[in-house]
Order: C-alpha cells, then sequence, then structure tokens
C-alpha cells in the first residue's frame, strides 16, 4: 500500500463552525425560526395573550390535516390556532449560477490566535496575521414551502395572514445565521365547520425562499480553504542598471558580482574572417558568477543577426581568446558567409576601450 504523501505546512486547522456548511435543514429551522420569533403575533382570547404554535407536517400529519381539514391533538381535540408547514420542493435557481470549478468567495478574519505579542511585532516590522478562508460557491436554489394556518375568529386570521404579507420579500433569518430571501404570492381562505358547531377558518400559501447550500465537501475535498497572511515581505537584492549609485553600499558589496553580471550587455559588429567564422575584437567574456550557475540562460549568451535575421545558438559555437581580446564564433549555416554580411552580435560581453 502506498503511502500518501502530503505537505504538513498546507495541513491548517480550521474550526468547526466555518466548515459545517449550509443544509437543507439549516433552511429549515432558518424558516420556522423565522416564523416562531418574528411573523406570527400574540393573539388575545378571552382577555389572555395566546402564542401561536407552529409544528413541521410529516406525512401523518399532513395527510391527516387534508382529509379532515384540521388537526388534532392526542386527546382528539381540534388543535386552534396553529400553524403548520412543510418543504415541497427544490429547484435551481437559473437566475444565480456560476462556474463554481473556479471561483471562490474571500472571507477575511482580522483576529487570529498568532497575534499575541503585538509590541514585539511592531519593533520587528512584523503585521499582525489575518486569516483568509477561501469558500466554495455555493449552490443557488430556489426551496418551496406549503403553510397551514387555522383559527376560530376571523380577526385572528387577519392578523396572522397580516404579518406573513408584511414580511414578503425580506430577508428570513437572524443577525448571526442564515438569512434567506422569503416570497408569498397569495393567500387561500376557507371556513369549515368541524364536529359540533366549532368553526374552523383555514388559510394555505406557499413561501419561496431564495436560497444556497454548501456541502462540508466535495469530491473528498473542503469546500473551505483555510490561509493566513503574509506576516512580513523581505526584498534581497535591489539592483539599478541605470548608472546610478547604490543606496545602500553593503548591500551592492554584498551581492557586487551578480549585479556587475546582470548590468553587462554589449553590442558590436562582428570582423569577417572567412567563410564561416567571424569575430568579436578588443572584448573581455564575463565570468558566470556561482549564484546564477543553474539559473541563467547560456545558450542564449549571445544573440547572432545576420543581415537582420536572428541565428540560433544550434548553428554557431564560440570560443573566446583572451590573449587577443577576441571572441571567435564558427558558423554550420547552409550558406557561406560574405564580407559583405552586416554580422551584429549582443550579448554577455564588455567593449574594452585602449
Amino acid at each position: 500500500m502506498d503511502k500518501i504523501e502530503t505537505n504538513r505546512a498546507k495541513q491548517i486547522a480550521i474550526e468547526k463552525e466555518f466548515v459545517k456548511g449550509v443544509k437543507l435543514i439549516d433552511v429549515d429551522t432558518t424558516i420556522a425560526d423565522y416564523m416562531s420569533t418574528v411573523i406570527l403575533p400574540e393573539l388575545t382570547e378571552n382577555g389572555a395573550k395566546l402564542k401561536v404554535p407552529l409544528v413541521y407536517g410529516n406525512a401523518e400529519r399532513w395527510q391527516g390535516a387534508r382529509q379532515d381539514g384540521y388537526l388534532r391533538d392526542v386527546r382528539g381535540r381540534i388543535q386552534i390556532p396553529l400553524v403548520m408547514f412543510k418543504r415541497n420542493s427544490v429547484d435551481r435557481n437559473d437566475s444565480m449560477q456560476h462556474f463554481r470549478e473556479a471561483l471562490t468567495m474571500p472571507a477575511y478574519q482580522v483576529y487570529s490566535k498568532g497575534n499575541r505579542y503585538e509590541r514585539f511585532s511592531l519593533q520587528n516590522g512584523v503585521k499582525p496575521v489575518m486569516e483568509l478562508y477561501s469558500v466554495a460557491i455555493p449552490a443557488y436554489v430556489n426551496v418551496t414551502y406549503e403553510v397551514m394556518i387555522w383559527t376560530s375568529f376571523t380577526e385572528h386570521m387577519n392578523e396572522i395572514v397580516e404579518q406573513f404579507q408584511y414580511a414578503t420579500d425580506r430577508y428570513w433569518g437572524n443577525e448571526n445565521g442564515f438569512k434567506f430571501k422569503c416570497k408569498i404570492d397569495s393567500f387561500d381562505t376557507t371556513q369549515e365547520v368541524g364536529e359540533g358547531s366549532e368553526r374552523v377558518i383555514r388559510t394555505t400559501f406557499n413561501i419561496v425562499a431564495n436560497a444556497y447550500l454548501l456541502p462540508e465537501t466535495h469530491a473528498k475535498k473542503p469546500v473551505v480553504q483555510k490561509e493566513f497572511s503574509k506576516k512580513r515581505i523581505v526584498f534581497g537584492i535591489e539592483t539599478d542598471l541605470t548608472g546610478n549609485l547604490f543606496n545602500n553600499p553593503s548591500v551592492y558589496n554584498e551581492y557586487a558580482q551578480v549585479i556587475d553580471f546582470v548590468a553587462i550587455r554589449g553590442s558590436q559588429m562582428a570582423t569577417f574572417v572567412n567563410a564561416n567564422t567571424v569575430k568579436l575584437t578588443n572584448v573581455k567574456k564575463p565570468l558566470l558568477p556561482s549564484e546564477l550557475v543553474g539559473v541563467f540562460d547560456t545558450d542564449n549568451w549571445f544573440r547572432v543577426y545576420i543581415n537582420g535575421e536572428f541565428i540560433s545558438p544550434t548553428y554557431y559555437t564560440y570560443t573566446y581568446n583572451g590573449t587577443t581580446k577576441e571572441i571567435i564564433f564558427t558558423f554550420t549555416l547552409t550558406y557561406p558567409l560574405d564580407a559583405n554580411d552586416e554580422i551584429a552580435i549582443t550579448g554577455k560581453f564588455e567593449e574594452l576601450w585602449n
């Protein structure tokens, strides 16, 4: 069995409250809690305040209410007043779709446990760390609920309906939790007579909630990724190729070889030798600093142009003669060179002045 390679530097613990996702039960409980605590009023009956109960309509309750027109308690009495709701459908919201595979939503938490030694950080130029959470784009859906209300009096029904009507096209939820925009189109009210002479007023309507769903994981990967902001930005080498002096001589002295090599750029018209050879005269080829070994592209040490046409390094070799101060180029072209050809060469060489 192959061992799974993991990068422990990327294994950052995330608090549970940030990775629990958004599930259908979260949408249901948010809608129910808002109806119970905000919308449903306290009714006055026989001089006493009465809180309207709210129940979820499971299959048995809903079927019984549909058949009888009302709901009974365990002792067989009709439950009035009462509000019952259930979720009917979950549909895709086509107006709020995105490329979820390529996009994430950033969220910052300013406080971090890594900011304990604030005074020490200020003295060393360390900025406070922020926690960055990259959250995947959720799936936007329309969740439809069916609601039934029962009361004994028309004035009680009117008061409840008025509260629901006023709450339409608002965001239902609490300040520290989820919020979903809900819409109610119409209310259907009927009057029925129960057993004996008890009158039952029933109103039904639908609630459409614009919600979103986000699982905790997808394709075995968490949908929330956590990172930390950078504490400090460190600049290594500052190079000035315009000829101005360095502001910090100590930095220049430390990286003088690298800086001088980067600044070198020679340009000269080559001298014709024969049909396959040209040379640069009175020049010096610098040494490649050890810091740039494996980094600098030595194959493109020179740029050679014959009559304005670039010649690939695969068509020539070169040697440097330190005694005569010459760089000799030998070509393997499909045509011979001529004394009238203009051969321009630029690259990493220094022109010496007598």
